[in-house]
């Protein structure tokens, strides 16, 4: 029975959600980061230096958001819901219980989203996020034709109150 069936339950980000995370981001990002640098992390969750958000059902992880914090500031670094949970709104709602539960001296949260990615833009944007500038080549593609190209990320940003 797929998940979707059932409700979710956001929660803080733990050391043992890492190896299930791995696994989500080869499954939803076009380039992954891998297993080892998923997993090098856990000393920094421990420490504060990253944090994040899961959304689950029942031991499965079905959508998350990884960040790392600077001073009052964080960057999303990534963002993913599992291939059979995509367009169900869970985007959303792991987006939702990450800004909920940032701690209170967060004033920005920062992130770099492809241009083509307008489904994302748009998930961002309706949770106050704002285009603040571009990266030129960015993120690595394929084009049509099977080669290499480049696209530009859009910076975004979320001013949770003023310092």
């Amino acid at each position: 029975m797929s998940p979707s069936n059932f409700s979710y339950t956001a929660r803080q980000l733990q050391i043992e959600d890492l190896v299930q995370l791995a696994e989500l981001e080869q499954a939803t990002q076009l380039d992954p980061w891998s297993e080892a640098q998923v997993l090098a992390i856990a000393p920094l969750l421990d420490s504060g230096e990253y944090l994040g958000t899961v959304l689950s059902h029942g031991s499965e992880i079905v959508a998350y958001i990884l960040a790392r914090v600077f001073l009052d500031e964080c960057e999303i670094l990534s963002v993913g819901v599992a291939p059979s949970e995509q367009g169900k709104g869970l985007g959303k709602q792991v987006l939702r219980a990450f800004l909920a539960h940032l701690p209170e001296f967060m004033t920005q949260v920062h992130l770099e989203v492809r241009v083509s990615n307008l489904s994302a833009q748009r998930l961002y944007a309706g949770a106050g996020f704002i285009e603040v500038g571009r990266r030129k080549g960015y993120y690595a593609v394929l084009t049509a034709d099977g080669q290499s190209g480049r696209e530009d990320a859009l910076l975004m940003s979320k001013f949770l109150k003023t310092t």
